[in-house]
């Protein structure tokens, strides 16, 4: 199944390609290689489900996680 790479793919690629055409395809590398896609739709599941009980031991970590998935994560909806 095919999803439109993350923001912070598409950034990457963008200082690595000067190439428009390979952008995007770079992007999808990038997502693919790292595991991000994976990983954030990991840590969006563990804050959806355990948020309050991690934020009364560490507020900064779930500010701090849900700033990395702000900063990393696309807004597009997720294609399951």
């Amino acid at each position: 199944m095919k999803h439109n790479p993350t923001e912070g793919a598409m950034r990457a690629a963008k200082q690595i390609e000067r190439t428009s055409s390979l952008v995007e395809p770079t992007a999808e590398l990038i997502d693919r290689e790292t595991g991000l896609r994976e990983l954030v739709e990991i840590l969006e599941q563990i804050i959806a489900e355990a948020g309050d009980l991690i934020e009364s031991r560490s507020p900064e970590l779930v500010v701090h996680a849900r700033a990395v998935l702000r900063h990393s994560a696309d807004s597009a909806p997720r294609e399951d």
